[in-house]
C-alpha cells in the first residue's frame, strides 16, 4: 500500500494497542484516516525513508517505549528524518513531564495511552496537523521574510559598499586637490592663510609664513586682541583691527587691502601689503572663511621713505635756491626796518645827549624803533620757516595768511619786475589741514614762475591776481592767475613731474580739503 496524505504512520511495538488505536480511528463513517502501523523505530523510519513524497503522512503516532529504542530518544529521530510531519507520541503512564520534553523536541502533542479515546485521538492529531502546519506556513513565512530582508540587506550593503567606493574616491580626490592646492600655495611667493572671522583663528597657511615672518602656525593661530597688539606696529594697529571688522562686510566681487607693520619672529618689523576676499560663506550668506595673500613690500617701503627723504631734501634745496634768487629782495626787505631802526635811535641818542628832549618826543620816536626792529625780526622768522628743514606736519591753517607771507616775500621782486598784484581773499575763508611751509613753497613757485612768464610782455599788462574761495562747503581753492603766454597742450601732462620746467604761465587752481 502506498501512503498517502490520509495515512497516519503508527509506530508501536504492541499489536494490541495497534488494533486498539487503529478501530478507534474507524469509529467515524467518513474514515478520515487510515492507519498504517510498524512494529519498530527502525521499520518506520525505513518507510518514511522509502517515500517518494516529502510529506507522504498526516501525521506520524510514535510510542516512546519500543524494542530497539527508548524514551526520546525515538522522538529525535524521527524529527531529523521527517521534520515537516506532524508527531504525537504516546506514553505508557501519566508522565507529563517525558510528554513535554518531546514537545520540546519537535512532537505537536502528547497522549497517556491509559487514558486514550477516540475524540481524543482525533482531536490530537487534528490539533498536531493544524499546528504543524501553521508551523510550516510561519517558517516559510519566515523564511521568505528572512529571504526579503537578506536581499534588502545584501543591496543595501551593495549600496553602502559603492557609497563608501564613491566616498573613498571623493577623499582621495579632495585629499590630492588639498595637496595639489599646498603646492601651487607653498610655491607662491605670497603668504597665504585661511581667517575664520568668527573664531578670529587662522584655519591654514602656507610655508611663506615661516619664510617671511619666522613664524609657525601654531605660533600664530589665534588672532586675539593681545596677539595683535604684540604682532602689529601701534601706528598701524587701529587700521588693521578696522579691516578685521570690515572682513564680515565684504562682498564677493570686493578686494580689501591693507598695508601694516607685522612684528618678525626675530623682533624686527616687516611691511606687508595684505589683499582679503571672501572663501566661504555660512548657509545664511554671511561671510565664516576669508582668503588672504599678504607680500613682503618691507623694501618698497623703504625705497619710498628714501625716496620722501631725498624729495625733503630736494625742497629744502630748492627752497635755499631760491631765496638765494631772491637774496637782493631780501636784503631790501631787511635794509628798510634796520635802516629805520638806526636812525630813529641816532635821533633818541642826539636829544638825549642835547638834554632837549622831553618824554612826548623821546616815546614815539622809541615806539617806531621797536616797530621797526619786530617788522626785521617777522622777516627773518619768515625766512626760516620757509628754510627750516623739518618733517611735514599738517596743522590747521590760515591759507590767506600763508599767501599774505608769500607776497610778502617777493613785494621788492614784484616792484622791480613792475608786476601789479592784485590779492582777493575773504575773510570768512575757513581753515584747512595742511603743512604750512609746503604751502609757501607751492605758492612762492607759482608767483615767482607768474614774474617769468610775463617778463616779455609790456609793463602795463603784468597783473598777477591771487584769488581763495569756498567751493561746495568742502574745499577751499586758490587761484593764481597771470597774463602770461600759458602753458603748451603738450606739457599739460608733464606739470607734476620731478625737475620739467619750462617757462609759461600756470593759472593753477589748488584745491584744498
Amino acid at each position: 500500500m502506498v501512503p498517502s496524505s490520509h495515512d497516519i504512520l503508527l509506530i508501536e511495538d504492541s499489536e494490541a494497542d495497534r488494533v486498539l488505536i487503529g478501530a478507534m480511528l474507524a469509529e467515524r463513517p467518513d474514515n478520515e484516516w487510515r492507519v498504517v502501523a510498524r512494529g519498530t523505530l527502525a521499520e518506520g523510519l525505513g518507510l518514511l525513508r522509502s517515500s517518494d513524497s516529502t510529506s507522504p503522512f498526516a501525521a506520524v503516532l510514535l510510542d516512546l517505549s519500543l524494542p530497539d529504542s527508548h524514551g526520546l530518544q525515538a522522538c529525535d529521530s524521527v524529527r531529523q528524518l521527517a521534520p515537516w510531519l506532524p508527531m504525537v507520541v504516546l506514553t505508557g503512564h501519566d508522565n507529563d513531564e517525558t510528554g513535554l520534553e518531546a514537545v520540546h523536541l519537535g512532537a505537536q502533542d502528547y497522549l497517556c495511552k491509559n487514558s486514550l479515546s477516540g475524540d481524543l485521538l482525533r482531536k490530537s492529531l487534528r490539533y498536531a496537523i493544524e499546528r504543524k502546519s501553521l508551523e510550516l506556513e510561519w517558517r516559510d513565512e519566515l523564511e521568505q521574510r528572512v529571504r526579503e530582508r537578506t536581499a534588502e540587506l545584501s543591496t543595501a550593503n551593495e549600496g553602502l559598499q559603492r557609497e563608501i567606493a564613491d566616498r573613498r574616491r571623493v577623499e582621495d580626490a579632495l585629499e590630492e586637490s588639498r595637496r595639489f592646492v599646498e603646492r601651487i600655495t607653498d610655491a607662491t611667493p605670497s603668504m597665504v592663510y585661511i581667517r575664520d572671522v568668527v573664531t578670529r583663528r587662522l584655519v591654514y597657511a602656507n610655508q611663506q609664513l615661516r619664510t617671511l615672518l619666522g613664524y609657525e602656525l601654531d605660533d600664530v593661530r589665534d588672532w586675539t586682541d593681545e596677539f595683535l597688539t604684540a604682532t602689529i606696529h601701534p601706528d598701524d594697529l587701529p587700521h588693521a583691527k578696522q579691516a578685521m571688522a570690515d572682513s564680515i562686510t565684504i562682498r564677493d566681487d570686493e578686494i580689501h587691502e591693507l598695508d601694516a607693520r607685522f612684528r618678525h619672529a626675530d623682533g624686527s618689523w616687516r611691511w606687508l601689503h595684505f589683499r582679503t576676499v571672501i572663501f566661504r560663506r555660512t548657509p545664511e550668506g554671511t561671510p565664516r572663511l576669508v582668503l588672504v595673500a599678504a607680500n613682503d613690500v618691507t623694501d618698497r617701503k623703504e625705497a619710498e621713505e628714501h625716496a620722501r627723504q631725498q624729495q625733503e631734501q630736494l625742497v629744502c634745496v630748492s627752497r635755499q635756491t631760491m631765496l638765494g634768487e631772491l637774496a637782493t629782495g631780501i636784503a631790501h626787505e631787511l635794509n628798510q626796518p634796520l635802516t629805520a631802526v638806526a636812525n630813529y635811535a641816532q635821533a633818541a641818542l642826539r636829544r638825549v645827549r642835547s638834554n632837549e628832549w622831553s618824554p612826548e618826543e623821546l616815546v614815539p620816536c622809541l615806539e617806531k624803533t621797536s616797530q621797526q626792529a619786530l617788522l626785521a625780526g617777522e622777516i627773518i622768522k619768515r625766512l626760516r620757516r620757509l628754510v627750516t628743514r623739518r618733517p611735514p606736519e599738517q596743522t590747521a591753517t590760515d591759507l590767506n595768511d600763508t599767501i599774505r607771507d608769500v607776497l610778502e616775500m617777493v613785494r621788492t621782486e614784484a616792484a622791480g619786475r613792475e608786476v601789479h598784484v592784485r590779492l582777493e581773499l575773504p575773510d570768512e575763508l575757513p581753515r584747512v589741514r595742511a603743512d604750512r611751509i609746503q604751502l609757501q613753497q607751492v605758492m612762492l613757485n607759482l608767483v615767482r614762475n607768474s614774474f617769468e612768464a610775463m617778463h616779455d610782455i609790456p609793463a602795463e599788462e603784468r597783473r598777477l591776481s591771487v584769488e581763495s574761495r569756498v567751493i561746495d562747503h568742502e574745499c577751499v581753492a586758490v587761484s593764481v592767475i597771470d597774463q602770461g603766454k600759458g602753458c603748451e597742450a603738450q606739457n599739460l601732462n608733464r606739470l607734476f613731474e620731478p625737475f620739467f620746467t619750462t617757462s609759461f604761465s600756470p593759472r593753477i587752481c589748488a584745491m584744498l580739503d
